[in-house]
Protein backbone atom coordinates (compact mmCIF):
# COMPACT_ATOMS: atom_id res chain seq x y z
CA UNK A 1 0.00 0.00 0.00
CA UNK A 2 1.26 3.45 -0.89
CA UNK A 3 1.80 5.90 1.96
CA UNK A 4 -0.41 9.02 1.90
CA UNK A 5 1.25 12.00 0.28
CA UNK A 6 2.41 14.65 2.78
CA UNK A 7 0.07 17.61 3.37
CA UNK A 8 1.38 20.94 2.16
CA UNK A 9 2.05 23.27 5.12
CA UNK A 10 0.50 26.25 3.29
CA UNK A 11 -2.76 24.37 2.76
CA UNK A 12 -2.80 23.30 6.40
CA UNK A 13 -2.35 26.93 7.54
CA UNK A 14 -5.11 28.19 5.25
CA UNK A 15 -7.42 25.45 6.52
CA UNK A 16 -6.63 26.31 10.14
CA UNK A 17 -7.27 30.00 9.45
CA UNK A 18 -10.61 29.24 7.81
CA UNK A 19 -11.63 27.06 10.76
CA UNK A 20 -10.72 29.83 13.23
CA UNK A 21 -12.70 32.36 11.19
CA UNK A 22 -15.72 30.06 11.13
CA UNK A 23 -15.59 29.53 14.91
CA UNK A 24 -15.33 33.32 15.43
CA UNK A 25 -18.34 33.99 13.23
CA UNK A 26 -20.40 31.39 15.06
CA UNK A 27 -19.42 32.90 18.43
CA UNK A 28 -20.41 36.40 17.26
CA UNK A 29 -23.74 35.15 15.94
CA UNK A 30 -24.51 33.46 19.26
CA UNK A 31 -23.52 36.59 21.19
CA UNK A 32 -25.75 38.78 19.01
CA UNK A 33 -28.68 36.40 19.47
CA UNK A 34 -28.13 36.38 23.24
CA UNK A 35 -28.05 40.17 23.39
CA UNK A 36 -31.21 40.41 21.30
CA UNK A 37 -33.02 38.21 23.84
CA UNK A 38 -31.79 40.35 26.74
CA UNK A 39 -32.75 43.65 25.15
CA UNK A 40 -35.38 45.65 26.95
CA UNK A 41 -37.86 47.42 24.66
CA UNK A 42 -37.55 51.21 24.79
CA UNK A 43 -41.17 51.55 25.89
CA UNK A 44 -40.43 49.50 29.03
CA UNK A 45 -37.56 51.75 30.18
CA UNK A 46 -38.69 54.60 32.42
CA UNK A 47 -37.24 57.99 31.62
CA UNK A 48 -35.03 59.89 34.02
CA UNK A 49 -37.05 62.91 34.98
CA UNK A 50 -35.74 66.34 33.99
CA UNK A 51 -37.37 69.62 34.78
CA UNK A 52 -39.21 71.21 31.85
CA UNK A 53 -38.98 74.93 31.25
CA UNK A 54 -42.04 76.62 29.85
CA UNK A 55 -40.80 80.16 29.31
CA UNK A 56 -37.40 80.40 27.64
CA UNK A 57 -37.10 84.16 28.10
CA UNK A 58 -37.76 83.91 31.83
CA UNK A 59 -35.27 81.09 32.07
CA UNK A 60 -32.59 83.12 30.28
CA UNK A 61 -33.27 86.01 32.66
CA UNK A 62 -33.03 83.70 35.69
CA UNK A 63 -29.70 82.31 34.46
CA UNK A 64 -28.38 85.85 33.96
CA UNK A 65 -29.47 86.87 37.46
CA UNK A 66 -28.00 83.75 39.08
CA UNK A 67 -24.69 84.19 37.24
CA UNK A 68 -24.50 87.87 38.21
CA UNK A 69 -25.32 87.10 41.85
CA UNK A 70 -22.92 84.15 41.99
CA UNK A 71 -25.70 81.73 43.00
CA UNK A 72 -23.68 78.58 42.39
CA UNK A 73 -26.26 76.25 43.95
CA UNK A 74 -28.95 77.51 41.59
CA UNK A 75 -27.01 77.51 38.33
CA UNK A 76 -26.76 73.77 37.56
CA UNK A 77 -30.54 73.29 37.60
CA UNK A 78 -31.08 76.44 35.55
CA UNK A 79 -28.51 75.35 32.95
CA UNK A 80 -30.18 71.94 32.84
CA UNK A 81 -33.63 73.46 32.27
CA UNK A 82 -32.26 75.86 29.68
CA UNK A 83 -30.56 72.95 27.89
CA UNK A 84 -33.84 71.03 27.79
CA UNK A 85 -35.59 74.09 26.37
CA UNK A 86 -32.91 74.42 23.67
CA UNK A 87 -33.14 70.71 22.92
CA UNK A 88 -36.93 70.96 22.56
CA UNK A 89 -36.33 73.73 20.01
CA UNK A 90 -33.97 71.44 18.08
CA UNK A 91 -30.85 73.40 19.06
CA UNK A 92 -28.80 70.35 20.01
CA UNK A 93 -25.38 72.03 19.92
CA UNK A 94 -26.53 74.81 22.25
CA UNK A 95 -28.12 72.19 24.51
CA UNK A 96 -24.85 70.23 24.66
CA UNK A 97 -22.92 73.35 25.68
CA UNK A 98 -25.44 74.11 28.41
CA UNK A 99 -25.37 70.52 29.66
CA UNK A 100 -21.59 70.72 29.96
CA UNK A 101 -21.95 73.98 31.89
CA UNK A 102 -24.47 72.27 34.14
CA UNK A 103 -22.08 69.37 34.76
CA UNK A 104 -19.19 71.68 35.63
CA UNK A 105 -21.35 73.84 37.90
CA UNK A 106 -22.96 70.81 39.57
CA UNK A 107 -19.59 69.16 40.18
CA UNK A 108 -18.24 72.39 41.72
CA UNK A 109 -21.31 72.84 43.90
CA UNK A 110 -21.56 69.15 44.86
CA UNK A 111 -25.02 68.77 43.31
CA UNK A 112 -24.97 65.15 42.20
CA UNK A 113 -28.59 64.98 41.06
CA UNK A 114 -28.23 67.83 38.56
CA UNK A 115 -24.90 66.37 37.47
CA UNK A 116 -26.47 62.95 36.87
CA UNK A 117 -29.45 64.34 34.95
CA UNK A 118 -27.16 66.39 32.71
CA UNK A 119 -25.04 63.28 32.04
CA UNK A 120 -28.12 61.28 31.04
CA UNK A 121 -29.23 64.02 28.63
CA UNK A 122 -25.72 64.39 27.18
CA UNK A 123 -25.56 60.62 26.71
CA UNK A 124 -28.90 60.65 24.92
CA UNK A 125 -27.63 63.34 22.55
CA UNK A 126 -24.41 61.43 21.90
CA UNK A 127 -26.38 58.26 21.15
CA UNK A 128 -28.68 60.16 18.77
CA UNK A 129 -25.59 61.49 16.98
CA UNK A 130 -24.26 57.95 16.51
CA UNK A 131 -21.58 57.99 19.23
CA UNK A 132 -22.50 55.06 21.48
CA UNK A 133 -19.12 54.99 23.29
CA UNK A 134 -19.53 58.56 24.54
CA UNK A 135 -23.19 57.89 25.36
CA UNK A 136 -22.23 54.85 27.44
CA UNK A 137 -19.58 56.87 29.30
CA UNK A 138 -22.07 59.58 30.26
CA UNK A 139 -24.71 57.05 31.29
CA UNK A 140 -22.18 55.09 33.36
CA UNK A 141 -21.24 58.23 35.29
CA UNK A 142 -24.92 59.12 35.77
CA UNK A 143 -25.68 55.62 37.00
CA UNK A 144 -22.89 55.87 39.57
CA UNK A 145 -24.16 59.24 40.79
CA UNK A 146 -27.71 57.94 41.17
CA UNK A 147 -26.28 54.98 43.09
CA UNK A 148 -24.43 57.34 45.45
CA UNK A 149 -27.66 59.31 45.95
CA UNK A 150 -29.56 56.07 46.67
CA UNK A 151 -32.01 56.97 43.88
CA UNK A 152 -32.87 53.41 42.85
CA UNK A 153 -35.53 54.34 40.28
CA UNK A 154 -33.24 56.64 38.32
CA UNK A 155 -30.33 54.21 38.73
CA UNK A 156 -32.42 51.37 37.30
CA UNK A 157 -33.67 53.55 34.42
CA UNK A 158 -30.11 54.42 33.41
CA UNK A 159 -29.00 50.82 33.85
CA UNK A 160 -31.82 49.64 31.57
CA UNK A 161 -30.90 52.34 29.02
CA UNK A 162 -27.31 51.08 29.08
CA UNK A 163 -28.37 47.46 28.61
CA UNK A 164 -30.77 48.38 25.82
CA UNK A 165 -27.96 50.13 23.97
CA UNK A 166 -25.36 47.41 24.52
CA UNK A 167 -23.18 49.34 26.97
CA UNK A 168 -20.89 47.33 29.21
CA UNK A 169 -22.27 47.63 32.73
CA UNK A 170 -19.13 46.60 34.58
CA UNK A 171 -16.87 49.47 33.58
CA UNK A 172 -14.53 51.18 35.94
CA UNK A 173 -14.10 54.66 34.53
CA UNK A 174 -11.33 57.06 35.44
CA UNK A 175 -10.19 60.47 34.25
CA UNK A 176 -13.56 61.72 32.98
Amino acid sequence: MDPAPPIDVGIALVGSLMLALLVTLIALALRTRRRARLTIPAADVPAVETERAVDGAALLAAVGEAEAAGQTQRLPGLYLSLAQWRRDLGETDAAEDLLRKSIRAAASAGLKESHAKARVALGDIAQAKGDPATACEHWQIARGLFHELKRQGEHDAVDARMQRNGCPTDWVLTDF
